[in-house]
């Protein structure tokens, strides 16, 4: 009898222990309460997203490359477009680029977001840990980072050669990704509706075509059988292959001068900088102002001769350089 009572006692308290051992496993595998962000901001899913991934070419006529070069992005990542994030600060737009601007955001719980856009990016989609969607009849391309800190949401505008626009978020306090494809949709959304623009100004290289910027029988004499590839919306390459390349660029910044071993120099009248490369092979680079910008900064463009093939050079590199600078300064838009 006492045997009886004791074996059952022993079970009762056995029960009692396992009992107490799950609940405990339960607490450790559960939300840390004590590190909790409380107040953490929801990110809502925008209408339009999802939806089955186009193929083929994009013929969106909202985001050809002659619209996107033209777009401001600081509005991308404006106040009002972030204020559903938590408290937004003023966007930054780039120093040196037409096509990339940066915010910041405190969120509900304190955390900071960072959130920045740069239109014309590359958005490939043929590498591994890629998710694919769709927003607004667009290709989505999404890439979170191994730590899961940052991501980089992608939204296809022209499919050969893949560019965009890319907004890459950072974000220790919620999901990035989310974050990243609520704020594309906006954009799209934008985009499709009335999009702030840079001012049509006179003369504006906003919206020059880079890969029509130069003559293309000057640049057949520099790099014979060569072909453009556009490699954002303001910058062009011409190469046969891979080398030799030119390129051709505008962008924004504070105006060119004598300074890091850079030359001046005349060319149709236009004052120019020319500058070699750091290697042993043959670049040499020339820049010069075209117009003013905001403030200080004026608009740039820029000509840079590169050829892996042939050794370092100051008098040949450059004189490929300035011929086709010269075509360049022919073709562009008078101030």
């Amino acid at each position: 009898m006492h045997v009886v009572l004791l074996n059952a006692r022993r079970r009762r308290i056995a029960s009692a222990l396992a009992l107490v051992a799950a609940l405990g496993a339960l607490s450790a595998c559960g939300q840390n309460l004590g590190k909790s962000n409380f107040a953490r901001t929801t990110v809502a899913a925008e209408a339009g997203s999802g939806g089955e991934v186009p193929s083929g070419d994009i013929n969106d006529p909202a985001v050809t490359p002659a619209v996107m070069r033209t777009i401001d992005p600081c509005p991308l990542v404006g106040k009002d477009v972030l204020s559903s994030l938590g408290t937004p600060e003023d966007p930054r737009p780039s120093l040196t680029s037409f096509g990339s601007c940066r915010a910041k955001v405190i969120d509900a719980g304190g955390k900071e977001l960072s959130v920045s856009v740069d239109i014309g990016a590359s958005t490939y989609v043929s590498t591994n840990g890629v998710t694919v969607t769709a927003v607004e009849g667009l290709p989505q391309v999404e890439r979170k980072a191994k730590d899961g800190k940052s991501c980089e949401v992608g939204v296809m505008t022209l499919r050969k050669p893949e560019r965009g626009m890319s907004f890459s978020v950072t974000y220790d306090g919620g999901d990035p990704c989310a974050t990243g494809r609520a704020v594309a949709a906006k954009a799209v959304k934008s985009l499709h509706a009335s999009p702030a623009k840079y001012p049509s100004t006179p003369g504006t290289l906003t919206a020059v075509d880079p890969c029509a910027a130069a003559d293309t029988a000057v640049l057949n004499e520099v790099a014979p059988h060569g072909a453009t590839a556009l490699t954002t919306f303001h910058s062009c390459d011409w190469t046969p292959g891979s080398n030799p390349r030119i390129s051709i660029g505008f962008r924004y910044g504070l105006p060119p001068e004598e300074r890091d071993g850079s030359k001046k120099i005349q060319i149709d009248g236009v004052t120019a900088y020319q500058k070699v490369g750091r290697g042993s092979s043959a670049e040499c680079k020339v820049e010069w102002q075209h117009k003013p910008w905001v403030d200080d900064q004026v608009e740039i463009a820029n000509v840079i001769y590169q050829n892996y093939d042939e050794k370092k050079d100051e008098v040949a590199s450059c004189e490929k350089a300035v011929k086709i600078a010269k075509s360049v300064i022919s073709k562009l838009p008078k101030p």
